[in-house]
């Protein structure tokens, strides 16, 4: 998926809907991620928040039919969901300064609040954000420390295996590996404090050899999947667990056992 079309594809629905009801869940779908992180997403790239955006839109092409076509006041509130002209007034005094018959009798130029596009954002952040719609699958909880005697290996093979995102931030005298972090989301989100989070400290230690982590994911066959066509062939096949979920088991380079498991809904 190519995720900056993925995002203007989003737009695109959320400008088509701006007269009626903006499904969130539906603009999500575009990008390939779950509604909650669209939201943090699309706020952290834009500086506003959806909610806020779309508010914000639907209000600057409110402003343009009270200065060019002749629709009652009423008409129009209700044409962009404000279920009364008094919420319409409020809603458009408080971005605007004047009321809406003001705007319409005054002739005063209105700042319009502009379509976003996503052709500014960076290619390299862009490559990240594709890889992580692509993977299909997504971390909801796991435990956060992992003990391993080569830190650059284990990061490599979180991203090549798993497909997560990861850096060795402090290195002894030796250029060793001290400390790092792996994160099932692009650092860019990681660094924001987009959302909790959802990965591993990683220590200079003795590896776990037996369960080191117990992931909930949402998207297990995506992730099964994704191992073996990455060339993996340490995980487990799916089983069905009586506490309500399937779960299968990854051993990683280090000889720990990662569990992941999805609630069965």
């Amino acid at each position: 998926m190519d995720w900056q079309k993925g995002m203007n594809s989003a737009i695109d629905y959320i400008e088509s809907n701006l007269m009626g009801t903006v499904d969130f869940n539906a603009a999500a779908r575009f990008v390939g991620c779950s509604t909650w992180e669209f939201q943090r997403i699309f706020s952290f790239l834009t500086h506003v928040s959806l909610g806020e955006y779309i508010r914000k839109r639907k209000l600057t092409l409110a402003a343009q039919d009270i200065q060019r076509n002749d629709l009652k006041i009423i008409d129009i509130a209700l044409k962009y969901g404000y279920e009364s002209p008094a919420a319409f007034s409020r809603a458009f005094n408080k971005f605007y300064g004047i009321t809406p018959s003001s705007a319409r009798n005054s002739g005063i130029d209105l700042n319009a609040y502009p379509r976003i596009t996503f052709e500014f954002i960076e290619k390299e952040r862009l490559v990240k954000m594709s890889k992580f719609s692509e993977r299909g699958y997504v971390v909801r909880e796991n435990g956060p420390v992992y003990f391993t005697k080569d830190m650059d290996k284990t990061v490599k093979w979180f991203e090549d295996v798993l497909g997560w995102y990861g850096d060795v931030v402090a290195r002894d005298s030796d250029g060793n590996g001290e400390y790092g972090c792996v994160f099932d989301y692009p650092s860019e989100v990681a660094v924001a404090h987009l959302t909790p989070f959802r990965g591993f400290h990683l220590f200079t230690g003795e590896p776990v050899k037996g369960v080191g982590g117990f992931l909930m994911i949402e998207g297990l066959d995506a992730l099964h999947k994704l191992v073996k066509d990455n060339g993996w062939n340490q995980i487990s096949d799916i089983v069905s667990r009586p506490w309500g979920a399937r779960e299968c088991s990854i051993t990683t380079i280090d000889g720990c056992i990662l569990r992941f498991f999805e609630s069965i809904r």
